[in-house]
């Protein structure tokens, strides 16, 4: 149960980042035409735009998922330990 834990926050750990190279090639797309981050968004359709926000939320809440599998799985050893 710890090693899917430990999977969860690693998968995670990929998707944020994965989300950040996103945006940064959607930025390099324009050729280094956009100076402002505003003037970005409004010539990237919403939908392409949407697919980093969405990859962000999905590995955050991976991390979150896999921290907890953790620290639940580390506190029950840790009290399965102590009663013995």
């Amino acid at each position: 149960m710890k090693l899917f834990g430990v999977a969860f926050f690693i998968s995670g750990t990929i998707l944020i980042g994965l989300s950040g190279l996103e945006k940064v090639l959607i930025f390099s797309a324009f050729n280094g035409t956009v100076r402002e981050m505003e003037a970005l968004i409004n010539l990237t359709p919403s939908e392409i735009w949407n697919i980093p926000n969405h990859t962000f939320s999905l590995g955050l809440f991976f991390v979150v998922i896999g921290l907890g599998v953790l620290f639940t799985v580390i506190k029950d050893f840790k009290v399965k330990k102590k009663w013995d």
